[in-house]
């Protein structure tokens, strides 16, 4: 049975910095546990890389879970990124919990906290925990709803590991990053109001393709982007200079 047993607290984030993601859509994904969804809205969909896509469960008196196999790799999370989906803010999880494995079979909790719940859709809520060990499964787990659905549904999730290139001197910041609006339908503003000079702007796809990228010059303060021709779903904005980069995500819509 997948119940939570135990809630820490955790850092609810606004943008992750330095951050890498680590579940692709080429990645192997499985229901956990007892799951009964629609066609069109398997677990599939939770790392497809679109936020117009979802994952539904009816069964959710167990939980709503999944596990990700990272194909051989193991990698560090230390972070989780969880955007609503397209409606019924009621279905939207309340908590969630973490665990790794490096077989498959036996998983470690890891992590484990509470989701606002929040109307608006497409809304992605952001959580850094402690982890130090680098495994090659992970399973989330929702096991309480907003309201009193007879379902839990979520549009994506992601995981990401810490990068360690930031270091303190010319350190770019998070908070000084903007990208207006977001989400949006592929055109928009990156904003960096800091007084570290960035070099360049990369816009990357979840599974770390290169999909734009930007030159900045020492006198740039914006830049306008035209992306309308990307599919919806999520991506990641990172500006970087020779010794520091941050990141934050784009929802394209």
């Amino acid at each position: 049975m997948k119940k939570t047993l135990l809630f820490l607290a955790l850092i609810p984030t606004l943008g992750l910095s330095a951050q890498t993601p680590i579940f692709t859509p080429s990645m192997t994904v499985t229901g956990y546990g007892d799951v009964n969804s629609p066609v069109g809205e398997e677990v599939s969909k939770i790392i497809d890389g679109s936020t117009s896509t979802k994952f539904l469960d009816f069964n959710h008196a167990d939980g709503t879970g999944f596990d990700v196999d990272l194909g051989g790799a193991s990698k560090v999370a230390e972070s989780i990124s969880i955007t609503t989906a397209n409606d019924s803010p009621n279905r939207d999880p309340q908590n969630y919990e973490v665990l790794g494995s490096n077989n498959g079979t036996t998983y470690t909790s890891i992590a484990t906290g509470t989701i606002p719940c929040i109307a608006t859709r497409f809304s992605t809520s952001s959580f850094t925990f402690s982890n130090t060990t680098a495994y090659s499964h992970y399973r989330v787990n929702f096991t309480t709803q907003c309201g009193a659905d007879n379902s839990i549904q979520v549009a994506e999730v992601q995981l990401f590991e810490s990068d360690t290139l930031g270091v303190h001197e010319n350190e770019l910041s998070i908070d000084e990053l903007s990208i207006v609006p977001n989400p949006n339908s592929g055109s928009f503003l990156i904003n960096y109001s800091g007084n570290v000079t960035i070099e360049k702007a990369s816009i990357t796809d979840v599974s770390g393709k290169l999909v734009k990228e930007i030159k900045f010059t020492s006198n740039d303060l914006e830049r306008k982007v035209q992306l309308e021709s990307l599919n919806t779903g999520l991506y990641f904005v990172t500006v970087s200079n020779a010794k520091s980069r941050t990141t934050k995500k784009l929802i394209i819509k």
